[in-house]
């Protein structure tokens, strides 16, 4: 499968995932914002690049984020689990280091990550 091919495959594979995940408000009623920030230190680059990714309980449920390397189609960064295993612990806050899946591009290194969750008000 050629480039062009594993990119139209990518899309095709994020959607139906975001379909079948479902939206935040559905997997965590609970919750009102999720916000990760990345810090991606790319073999090479001298300053850091960083991002930071919103979502709301509208938003898809889906917390796999791209890799940022051109070589990297089908990799990526998955905060699936840490995200809820912090819902489920009731955690605000949580940081540390994550690397890509399925990467082998020398360019491509881990990312220092920090989670933020605001929980909707119990009245």
């Amino acid at each position: 499968m050629n480039r062009r091919e594993k990119i139209v495959a990518a899309k095709a594979e994020k959607k139906q995932q975001r379909e079948d995940a479902g939206f935040v408000s559905e997997l965590f009623p609970k919750v009102a914002d999720i916000a990760i920030s990345m810090k991606y230190a790319q073999t090479g680059v001298l300053e850091p690049l960083t991002r930071t990714i919103n979502f709301s309980s509208r938003s898809y449920a889906v917390f796999r984020v791209n890799c940022l390397c051109s070589d990297c189609v089908e990799g990526g960064f998955d905060f699936t689990k840490i995200i809820s295993s912090m819902v489920k612990a009731g955690k605000t806050a949580s940081k540390g280091e994550i690397n890509c899946d399925d990467c082998a591009s020398h360019e491509c290194s881990d990312v220092a990550y920090s989670i933020s969750i605001t929980y909707h008000r119990t009245k």
